[in-house]
């Protein structure tokens, strides 16, 4: 029974349009291998040994003397009634397919194969070498009939003699068209889309296409499973607009570049200011997709020669420029980092370097400056990210004061608190609460790597201070918490190019309360608290010193964490004469120090035990001094009454007998903790003996002298 229904009209795949065209690229193929065949067989009845490859015939050698008669085989294509069929059929079949190209390229879907030959600048003896190579792979019988048509069962692949006999008749294939197409420098073997075994100018090679190569011809593009792990896909985010017009400038700088030279544009700012998306942006609107360069991965390379073929075989067919975070070699010594930047500008690939500072190259390179999105501009890009109407803007501007995020680390942030705000409920909506945790937890665990965090514990009940003291504790914590109000809300920002930044030199002797007031501070501004030693940052080496700091205060300028700089007179002693260089550079190192902590958007706290000892030029420049003397009788005894949690068990504690012991808040601390493991041990209250007990212990541990004068009638007991 015949059906009715009318076929239906399916679709075709650009993978299907390859297909069918190459099947019929192919027949071609087939019927040129037919036509040299019968050429061959007529050249083989004259010799009664073809065929045996241990004897070379008197017939073989008369052949080989006469020379390969092209005119005589051309003679032959249209005597011959076979042949000449098959010459017309060619003909036939090379005009429909010249007529399909044209209709798919007018169309804008031109096929892979005249791509391919359009990007490399191939020539037809090229192209042929590309069918022949294909053709096993698409059918095995190919290889079979190779070796034939050449006279060797071993010699089943294409080689570019074959290609040369197969083709030769068209006109445009000649025999030194095959010798440049062996070169290093041709097309096919420098960007691997051929390999040649065994010698590769030997026009008996074996012509070898890979699994991506032959892939891309059938219509299937992918990236190059070799180069996978190099590459990474940008997070995509939303553009502020100073940096849209950015984009802008650069598309047109490009586009009506006529010599081709900007082939690396140099994005220069602070690290996470935006220059990865700006380079996104860019390349979209050049019609470039762009990766990422993985650092890591392209150092553990064992080849990189061997790489930067395939990298610009793969940037050209899949249209990919690349991006290069030049920050991220700042940890790499001059033996890796020499060979990679040699390396990068040998590549014939369009680069967007991001850096902090001007990519020194010899390399043609747009250079264009990346800046600072201003408060105004990042609350726009958080509007667009979480949505209007979300009813968080007093949150938001809280957060762009505090926090300097560019716009793809928003999206993360964006991210993140959705999804707290999913675990928390099925509803979407993300509370200031939640957005607040994610914005501090977005960069911290990179700022882990570079200083200590600090997890405040500590509230204004826990600390005895004078009240000057705590009064200037309170207006510290007062202008972080105001600062959009004063500087944005109230003007004061538009008259102040520097200067913004909130430091302090907590001074006092070891445990008077310095790091319990950071702790209070970063707990009453929910803020996160890092700890940096600067001691361990200052380094014997020029110039390590500057690049330690600029790794803190750069990561930090995200986070808007307070910092706490312990003992700070390591660098900010005196200043010494200049006697020779590293005296000048030790100089240098305080004034960048210096120059930071005035640039930083947040709280950055300097402690020392040794004021006196500090420069006053340097003191001027600070916002806030807080002192913190050595406790007196009656603040001891304050401490002593509120260091003992409500839950512990207390029997009888003396307290005015306590407070005569001449020590600060943090050695009373460690002393009611020793007091209390020793209680438990005893199994009973913490009483005057563990207190006495652990008193002595501490003393011997600082070198203390312990006197009669001081523990009165607790004296014996000091002495057991």
């Amino acid at each position: 029974m015949t059906s009715t229904r009318s076929p239906q009209t399916v679709p075709h795949t650009e993978a299907q349009i390859n297909q069918e065209y190459l099947d019929q690229e192919l027949l071609g193929l087939r019927w040129r291998l037919k036509r040299r065949t019968l050429w061959l067989r007529r050249q083989w009845q004259t010799d009664p040994l073809q065929g045996y490859q241990e004897v070379i015939s008197d017939a073989e050698v008369d052949s080989l003397l006469s020379g390969d008669n092209i005119q005589s085989e051309a003679e032959f294509y249209q005597i011959d009634p076979d042949a000449a069929a098959l010459s017309h059929a060619l003909a036939e079949l090379e005009q429909s397919l010249m007529q399909q190209r044209q209709a798919l390229a007018q169309a804008g879907t031109p096929l892979a194969l005249d791509r391919l030959v359009r990007i490399f600048d191939l020539s037809d003896f090229e192209r042929a070498l590309l069918l022949l190579g294909l053709a096993p792979e698409r059918d095995p019988t190919f290889a079979r009939l190779y070796a034939y048509v050449q006279d060797d069962i071993k010699r089943n692949y294409a080689t570019p003699q074959l290609a040369w006999v197969l083709y030769r008749m068209d006109g445009n294939c000649d025999w030194s068209g095959m010798r440049d197409a062996l070169l290093p420098e041709s097309p096919l073997r420098r960007f691997r889309l051929i390999t040649l075994a065994a010698n590769p100018l030997s026009s008996t090679s074996p012509i070898e296409l890979d699994e991506r190569m032959a892939d891309y011809l059938r219509g299937v593009n992918h990236l190059d499973q070799r180069i996978t792990d190099l590459l990474r896909s940008p997070t995509t985010a939303p553009l502020g607009l100073p940096h849209r017009e950015l984009v802008h400038q650069l598309a047109n700088a490009v586009r009506t570049d006529t010599q081709q030279q900007w082939a690396t544009i140099n994005l220069v700012g602070a690290a996470g200011v935006g220059q990865q998306v700006v380079a996104q942006a860019l390349c979209q609107q050049l019609g470039l997709v762009l990766y990422r360069l993985d650092i890591a991965s392209l150092l553990a390379w064992s080849d990189r020669q061997e790489l930067r073929p395939l990298l610009e075989r793969e940037a050209a067919l899949s249209q990919f420029a690349l991006y290069v975070n030049w920050t991220e070699t700042e940890s790499l010594d001059a033996n890796s980092l020499t060979p990679l930047q040699d390396w990068l500008e040998r590549l014939g690939v369009f680069l967007v370097i991001g850096s902090r500072e001007r990519w020194q190259t010899d390399r043609a390179t747009l250079v264009a400056t990346v800046a600072k999105l201003d408060a105004k501009a990042q609350q726009q890009l958080w509007w667009q990210i979480l949505g209007d109407g979300i009813g968080l803007d007093e949150t938001i501007e809280a957060i762009v004061q505090q926090f300097d995020f560019g716009s793809e680390a928003m999206v993360q942030v964006a991210s993140m608190a959705a999804g707290q705000a999913q675990l928390r409920s099925a509803s979407p909506d993300v509370t200031a609460a939640e957005l607040w945790q994610a914005c501090r937890e977005q960069v911290n665990w990179q700022l882990d790597q570079l200083a200590q965090p600090m997890m405040p514990t500590y509230t204004w009940t826990d600390i005895v201070l004078p009240e000057d003291s705590v009064q200037l504790l309170q207006e510290i914590a007062a202008q972080v918490a105001h600062r959009t109000q004063v500087y944005e809300a109230w003007g004061f920002g538009s008259q102040m190019n520097r200067g913004r930044s909130i430091n302090a030199l907590f001074s006092g002797a070891s445990g008077t309360g310095k790091t319990m007031a950071a702790e209070i501070l970063a707990n009453q501004l929910q803020l996160d608290l890092y700890r940096i030693d600067l001691a361990g940052m200052v380094s014997k080496y020029i110039g390590e010193t500057e690049k330690n700091l600029r790794k803190v205060f750069d990561t930090a300028e995200q986070t808007g964490a307070i910092l706490f700089f312990d003992e700070a007179d390591a660098l900010f002693g005196k200043r010494t004469e200049v006697k020779d260089s590293h005296d000048r550079y030790a100089n240098i190192e305080v004034n960048y120090l210096l120059q930071r902590l005035e640039d930083y958007r947040g709280l950055a706290i300097l402690a020392t035990n040794r004021k006196a000892d500090m420069d006053r030029a340097f003191l001027r420049r600070l916002r806030f001094l807080v002192d913190f003397p050595f406790p007196d009788a009656e603040s001891r005894r304050h401490i002593w009454q509120q260091v003992f949690p409500p839950q512990a068990p207390l029997n009888s504690l003396d307290y005015p007998s306590l407070a005569r012991l001449e020590i600060p808040g943090g050695n009373i601390r460690n002393i009611a903790i020793n007091a209390a493991f020793l209680a438990a041990h005893a199994g009973i209250a913490i009483n005057m003996t563990h207190v006495i007990q652990a008193t002595r212990r501490e003393y011997i541990k600082i070198d203390k002298l312990i006197t009669q004068s001081e523990f009165g009638k607790y004296y014996s007991l000091v002495k057991l």
